[in-house]
């Protein structure tokens, strides 16, 4: 009698088993299925998106100035939107505020040549020093200087997230540079970091570019505290620069 009443439990458990293995490799599937980008090593995603954006021949750059003033011809930065040839080509639109006026300053750089358009003005080419304190966007993506060749040089570097930018899965990691680092890599001759500056990159899973950037620290007029984001698009796309006449 002893020996009858455990056979029903022994089938029971061996018609259990089975279930319970189809089950999990059915929950593992829909793991896999809707997983999508997984997170990678940190380090890997930075250095992938530096040699990726190295290769970019055109793109769109746009720069909003979050925090802090930055102090362009006797103007607070506001934003700058540039459409860039690499390496050294670029038509931007800065726009500044001081007090209550905000206004638009287009800047071309061709050939060597540096243009201001002022509103209500024609393009009038700028020289010597005046030429060297405006801002050229297409040093961001210097590939010795710019964003391909320093953001693979961070330190404490740090997966945050999985992200998306434009619908466009990311690796979302943040660095920490020096203030000759960021000097470097930001088109700006008015910034001076006094000290190391946190950025935070989104890095395309599946093409490696840099999509957005957000950098913080004090790197504002006199040292302050500042933070600017970058955020780039169109990349290879065709561009039209005209040489003003």
């Amino acid at each position: 009698m002893a020996l009858q009443s455990l056979y029903p439990r022994r089938k029971q458990l061996t018609a259990t088993r089975p279930f319970g293995l189809v089950a999990g490799a059915l929950v593992w599937l829909l793991i896999a299925a809707c997983g999508g980008l997984q997170p990678e090593d940190p380090g890997l995603a930075l250095k992938q998106g530096g040699a990726a954006t190295a290769q970019l021949k055109t793109v769109t750059a746009t720069l909003k100035f979050t925090k802090g003033n930055i102090t362009f011809q006797g103007y607070k930065l506001v934003s700058a939107k540039a459409v860039l040839r690499i390496p050294s080509e670029s038509d931007t639109i800065f726009t500044v505020r001081q007090q209550d006026l905000q206004i638009g300053i287009e800047v071309v750089i061709s050939s060597g040549h540096v243009y201001v358009r002022l509103p209500f003005s024609a393009f009038q080419e700028v020289v010597g020093t005046s030429a060297a304190d405006i801002p050229d966007p297409a040093k961001l993506f210097d590939p010795t200087t710019g964003l391909p060749a320093v953001i693979p040089a961070g330190r404490n570097v740090k997966y945050i997230a999985v992200d998306k930018v434009d619908d466009v899965d990311s690796h979302k990691v943040a660095a920490t540079y020096s203030s000759d680092q960021v000097r470097r890599m930001l088109p700006l001759p008015q910034l001076n970091s006094s000290g190391d500056v946190n950025a935070v990159f989104w890095v395309g899973g599946s093409d490696h570019l840099i999509r957005k950037a957000i950098l913080s620290g004090p790197f504002g007029d006199n040292g302050t505290a500042s933070s600017v984001e970058v955020d780039m698009a169109g990349f290879n796309a065709a561009v039209s620069i005209a040489t003003p006449a």
